[in-house]
């Protein structure tokens, strides 16, 4: 499962919000000229230019999560490269590495969230159906994979560490080899199951402690973090950024597989490397087909919480209008935290968002289950989204 790197689109758009938290600071202005590897963008998270070329806009553009963020446009052309020096690893600076490396988790968190005291790590392997980029870094990448987590359990102080990979996967033989020296940590094999990696359940199943509602891994000293952050933190020590995603593009192109990607690349480019799409798209959902947001523009980026592209037609696609709540709680049965959905949706739905807060809506992971097994099919993930927003923009008003 090599991962293919495809062409360099002509112009690429980075978005200054690709993590959870306020939007960065714009560092460049039309006209700058700019080098892969330059920070851009500084804030909450760190952003730094995917390429080398010509700022030509720092404007509101399409983002993946369906609103207008500010965004820089960069036209390619060639020019002086940013000299690319490894960092000399200690303890010591690997936090300062992680931070100015803008390196982020796929839920868009920092992988260093904390400073609570942490004596397990759990890197979450496992893919979907639909999904398959964490076992293709495996593949390509095992080594470096183990380097960036010794490294890290060493930052945190853990005394072990679990890779939690799928029973089925190709990288499972793979990732038990790499760590064979590695006594104090342990690949896990776990059956396939939606939604993958949770962070409750898996520090439940792996860690054997309980998170209570409100509270965080961390809380119970366990750090969750993933694949893709792995390989960034391997890549930061040698002196390269956040700047480049592995994702996999499925459905209906005519070369599925997954890709190596420049962080701001328009979602339409990566299509088109990928053979393009096989009839006329009805859909094309970044990040799954379950969890995923359907996008209404193929000019929208892939940036660094992207997983994946999936391409569907009109027959892939099943429409039905959706009715009102029937309160049969099957979402409540579904949702792998423990919430409940229905109720979250109708106080969402009435704007309502301190009762949403009450109900623990920011513990939502968005995995789709809910909406999935709805008879009434409901939008269940995306009022709860509009709730949360709700909700932020009201703590941001009482802040102001």
């Amino acid at each position: 499962m090599k991962i293919a790197t495809i062409k360099t689109p002509d112009q690429v758009i980075i978005p200054l919000q690709q993590h959870a938290g306020a939007v960065c600071n714009s560092l460049v202005s039309v006209g700058d000229i700019v080098s892969a590897g330059q920070l851009i963008g500084d804030g909450e998270s760190r952003i730094h230019s995917s390429v080398s070329g010509e700022v030509t806009a720092v404007s509101e553009l399409p983002h993946p999560t369906g609103k207008n963020v500010p965004s820089v446009v960069i036209n390619i052309h060639e020019g002086a490269e940013k000299e690319i020096e490894p960092e000399e690893l200690s303890t010591g600076k690997l936090r300062h590495i992680i931070r100015e490396a803008g390196i982020i988790e796929p839920n868009g968190l920092s992988t260093l969230r904390t400073k609570a005291e942490i004596d397990t790590i759990i890197i979450n392997g496992t893919n979907t159906d639909d999904l398959s980029s964490n076992a293709a870094l495996m593949l390509d990448y095992p080594a470096e994979i183990v380097y960036s987590l010794k490294a890290l359990m060493e930052l945190v102080g853990a005394k072990k560490a679990f890779i939690v990979i799928e029973l089925n996967s190709e990288a499972l033989q793979v990732m038990r080899t790499e760590t064979i020296p590695d006594r104090n940590i342990k690949v896990i094999a776990t059956p396939m199951y939606y939604p993958p990696g949770t962070e409750d359940v898996l520090v439940k199943n792996v860690a054997k402690k309980k998170v209570p509602r409100g509270s965080t891994p961390e809380d119970r000293g366990v750090l969750v973090s993933s694949i893709a952050a792995m390989k960034a933190i391997y890549d930061a020590v040698h002196g390269i950024p956040m700047i480049k995603k592995v994702i996999t593009v499925a459905g209906a192109v005519g070369s599925p597989r997954n890709v190596l990607v420049d962080i701001g690349t328009p979602i339409g480019h990566v299509i088109e490397e990928c053979g393009g799409c096989n009839g006329t798209p009805a859909k094309i959902i970044v990040n799954g087909a379950i969890s995923g947001t359907a996008q209404y523009t193929d000019q929208v980026p892939v940036i660094k919480t992207t997983t994946g592209i999936l391409v569907q037609t009109e027959k892939d696609v099943n429409r039905e209008p959706p009715a009102p709540c029937i309160n049969c709680a099957w979402c409540v049965d579904a949702c792998p935290i423990g919430l409940m959905p229905h109720l979250l949706y109708g106080y969402a739905d009435s704007a309502e968002f301190d009762r949403c807060a009450d109900l623990y809506i920011d513990d939502c992971i968005e995995c789709g289950l809910c909406a999935y097994i709805c008879p009434s099919k409901l939008p269940i993930v995306q009022m709860i989204r509009y709730g949360k927003h709700g909700i932020a923009e009201a703590e941001m008003e009482d802040l102001s």
